[in-house]
């Protein structure tokens, strides 16, 4: 009996442990057949294709597509998408739309209840019916192949699918539109702002709260409305606060600067870290467009990259798009008071379904004249206005950038567009490098939109949005170069004070650097481009030690000496930049955390630039005082508080230790489904060189010390006119299906700086080939 159980209990022990393993093999057989292919020749028959479309790819599993007709063109493009990345697709249409409960259940309420009430689909469906006649045949082309891969592969698109159990949707034009308004949302963040100023407002007074933020009598006359703000902090149900975004480098050097005679243009994104990432490198070739760089999959096109004559890339404007407005209502609650006037809301009813619950979720979202209402609790009811939700789509730009003859050309092409706001910096073949703003921001009545405005009084409304010909722009400065780095373009001198727009600007470190380095040599190449955007020299340790060399010099300890003989370098294997940053932190702690508990956050409202500020005294003595003790303490004591904590810390820990990414996939945490992509390779997390103010940027945030936030989602550089020169890394690799080879495989290259040239011309492709899909009509 006893060894019948034994028998029992071992054949359940060996099923246990060989079931997972069975499991994913049976995964991986099914979805291999759905993969672009790694070697040989692949002929597919494709429904609605007119003529032969040949797809080269080469070692990296970089799709060039050739096709006889532009039409064909988009519908192959939307193909390989779909093969490589529907998954995402998927899931960034979900999100834009609201319905990820649909597929994880109550845990995506929340983020549902977001996207519900900022009302990203319905706005696609708006722009979908405004839609010029040619780009709306393109997107549904794009969305005809995508819908090709879905009828002949199932859910076994992508194993996700077949793993969470859920059946693919066809795609549509709407979802296209979708996904883009879903990048805008990842490229602004200014509502949250205004309602974390508004908390430090109520909560300081406004003596010490324009004394954190740096505002002068001028700014507090024009910027401070009359209005009872929010005293609320965001919350997690609050749909005001965007994913995280980071900031991002380019320049263009003109011909005169560089060691060919032609011109170079360079960029590296950062976004939060993500996996699959954000970018899908293809090429694209057809009559009138022969095209190569980054795209999204989930809309045609190339956004960052060259065609045969002009090369482009982008870096976030920092433009203040959103404006948030505190409404007056009635009894009622039904009305909001305008000038003299009670106009009524408009209501709509969502539902959601929600996975694994009998009955979906009913939910009211309101409109005011200004927009959705994003916060209605017993403080404030918050309206808000973001020019995405009023201008056409973006996807048009995104199309005419491929057909530009010049750097002209590709700034036109963003002439109508609402937003994003973004810095477009291009260099064409005739040697010509330029600089324009794109995006139209808002004409405000009264206020700049750093604090929610009075929603009742219409001076303070918008009136419509800037003419896109106002935007600042500069083409062959004289420098020779055009640099971006999300920097305040007017306080730095690229154009006048007087052109100024409100915006929330990065600290300056990584352009002063990216300019200084442009300026100190004239024979610029690839390689040198590519160690600028590997630089990890901060400009704010260097400031930070000359603001604190003084008390450094006074303590003496172990960290003091250590950093008195930093040169500010973050470099991953030195124990100084952890030193320096645990000092940031320990003081912006130190500082704010007694004003944090008054303000019901959960940091300090102090980040490293205000404590910079502070040590160089641009702020008050009185925030040195802890407030919550009866003793009045100093600089001094504090600074000598932080550094006798540092000095009882292991000395041995060096940047690279703490200073990770995590690249997980975005399943990691679902039950068994996370579990089998594990077994199928996880990257462990990495430590990385830089921060924030480092040209090589991988940000860290004081609430979260010091894991990466976001990194540098490519690395991009054009060799303008000797195009198979040019270079594009990802950080893992081109493909969004799990145990592909080439879902990682670029891995090593972005860790360790390294280029790899992206072909372009034929004969080029065709020596990079390493298989071959070739769709035909039906």
């Amino acid at each position: 009996m006893h060894g019948r159980r034994r028998l029992v209990f071992v054949v359940l022990l060996v099923a246990l442990i060989l079931l997972p393993v069975l499991l994913l093999g049976h995964i991986r057989f099914y979805s291999h057949q759905s993969r672009l292919p790694e070697s040989g020749r692949e002929l597919v028959q494709i429904r609605g294709i007119r003529d032969q479309v040949t797809i080269a790819l080469d070692g990296r599993g970089v799709p060039h597509i050739d096709a006889a007709t532009v039409e064909d063109l988009w519908l192959a493009q939307g193909y390989v998408h779909a093969r490589d990345r529907f998954f995402q697709m998927d899931l960034g249409r979900r999100m834009a739309a609201g319905r990820l409960s649909e597929v994880f259940g109550e845990a995506a309420l929340p983020m549902d209840r977001k996207m519900r009430t900022l009302r990203l689909a319905a706005t696609a469906g708006r722009q979908a019916a405004a839609l010029d006649d040619g780009v709306r045949k393109t997107l549904q082309r794009y969305s005809d192949g995508v819908n090709a891969a879905l009828r002949d592969y199932g859910r076994w698109i992508a194993p996700e699918l077949w793993m969470l159990g859920i059946e693919p949707v066809e795609w549509g034009v709407e979802d296209c539109l979708s996904v883009a308004l879903l990048l805008e949302l990842n490229l602004t963040w200014a509502m949250g702002d205004e309602i974390t100023r508004s908390v430090e407002m109520t909560h300081l007074g406004r003596d010490h709260a324009v004394d954190l933020w740096g505002w002068g009598p001028e700014e507090q006359r024009r910027w401070i409305p009359p209005v009872d703000l929010p005293s609320r902090p965001p919350e997690e149900d609050d749909a005001i606060m965007p994913p995280f975004g980071g900031g991002s480098n380019s320049w263009a050097i003109s011909p005169a600067r560089t060691a060919t005679g032609r011109p170079l243009l360079a960029n590296d994104p950062h976004i939060g870290v993500a996996v699959p990432g954000t970018w899908y490198a293809v090429g694209l070739r057809a009559p009138g467009i022969h095209a190569v760089g980054a795209s999204i999959a989930g809309n045609p096109g190339v956004l960052i990259g060259h065609n045969n004559r002009v090369a482009w890339g982008f870096t976030m404007s920092m433009m203040d798009d959103q404006d948030l407005f505190v409404l007056t209502l009635d009894e009622s609650r039904d009305r909001e008071l305008v000038d003299d006037s009670w106009i009524p809301l408009r209501t709509v009813t969502e539902t959601i379904a929600i996975r694994w619950r009998s009955e979906p979720e009913t939910m009211k979202v309101r409109f005011s004249r200004h927009g959705p209402i994003v916060r209605d609790t017993f403080d404030s009811t918050l309206a808000l206005a973001w020019t995405a939700l009023q201008g056409p789509s973006v996807v048009d730009a995104f199309l005419r950038m491929v057909r530009a003859d010049g750097v002209e050309d590709v700034a036109a092409a963003w002439s109508d567009a609402a937003g994003p706001s973004m810095n477009l910096v291009a260099a064409d073949v005739e040697g010509h490098i330029l600089h324009q703003v794109v995006g139209r921001r808002p004409r405000r009545g009264r206020g700049a939109g750093r604090l929610p405005s009075p929603g009742s009084d219409s001076a303070w409304s918008w009136k419509g949005l800037v003419e896109f010909s106002k935007n600042p722009r500069m083409l062959d400065p004289d420098e020779g170069f055009v640099g971006t780095a999300n920097h305040d373009l007017f306080g730095e001198g690229d154009y006048s004070p007087k052109q100024t727009f409100p915006a929330d600007f990065a600290a300056p470190w990584r352009i002063r650097r990216i300019r200084n380095l442009l300026a100190a040599k004239t024979d610029w190449d690839i390689d040198s481009c590519l160690d600028l955007q590997g630089d990890v020299m901060s400009g704010r340790a260097v400031a930070f030690l000359k603001a604190l060399w003084p008390d450094l010099e006074r303590h003496g300890g172990p960290t003091s000496m250590a950093l008195l003989g930093w040169d500010g370098r973050m470099d991953v294997n030195r124990v100084e930049p952890l030193l320096f940053s645990r000092l940031i932190l320990e003081l912006a702690r130190e500082v704010g955390q007694d004003e944090a508990l008054d303000l019901g956050l959960e940091a300090t409202p102090f980040d490293a630039e205000r404590v910079l500020r502070l040590l160089a005294g641009g702020l008050s003595e009185a925030w040195w005082d802890d407030v919550r003790t009866e003793t009045v303490e100093d600089r001094e004591s504090i600074i000598d508080r932080c550094l006798d904590r540092l000095d009882l810390l292991d000395h041995s820990t060096v940047w690279g230790d703490v200073h990770q990414v995590d690249f997980s996939h975005v399943l990691n945490d679902f039950p068994l489904v996370g579990a089998l992509l594990r077994l199928g390779g996880h990257r462990h997390p990495v430590g990385v060189a830089g921060d924030g103010t480092t040209v090589n940027a991988h940000y860290w945030d004081i609430a979260k010390p010091f894991a990466v936030m976001a990194i540098p989602s490519m690395r991009f550089v054009a060799d303008v006119g000797d195009w198979d020169r040019s270079i594009l890394v990802l950080p893992l690799g081109q493909s969004g299906r799990p145990w592909s080879p080439h879902v990682a495989d670029q891995f090593s290259d972005w860790l360790g700086l390294r280029g790899r040239t992206l072909p372009f011309s034929r004969q080029m492709i065709e020596a990079e080939t390493r298989a071959e899909l070739v769709l035909t009509p039906r």
